[in-house]
């Protein structure tokens, strides 16, 4: 974690994979970040793993997730519950289950 970059109580950063949280990013509390997998293709279900990178001045809301290989753009907002498997670009808001564009942060 990064200078001013915080998880709030009870988040869960389960790192089989790299977890980046950059500055200024908030964790809200009970939110999981997931870095690992499996290959549901192979009978073996073989585990895989993916880093997140949560971006700077980003937030995070409460009991969101966030899916292995998933990137959060700078200043992005994911709301609270919401299920995120796709990168958000810098400045989104997403939303839901599965997490969706709803709308952009001011840049300014």
């Amino acid at each position: 974690m990064q200078h001013r970059a915080c998880l709030g109580e009870c988040a869960n950063a389960y790192s089989l994979g790299k977890i980046e949280v950059l500055q200024g990013a908030t964790v809200a509390q009970e939110a999981y970040l997931c870095t690992g997998t499996h290959d549901f293709t192979d009978p073996s279900l073989q585990l895989i793993t993916k880093p997140i990178t949560i971006g700077k001045n980003s937030f995070i809301g409460t009991r969101a997730m966030i899916l292995p290989g998933v990137i959060i753009g700078d200043q992005a907002i994911v709301g609270a519950m919401s299920v995120v498997s796709r990168d958000v670009p810098d400045h989104q808001i997403v939303a839901g289950n599965p997490a969706k564009n709803i709308g952009k942060r001011p840049t300014s």
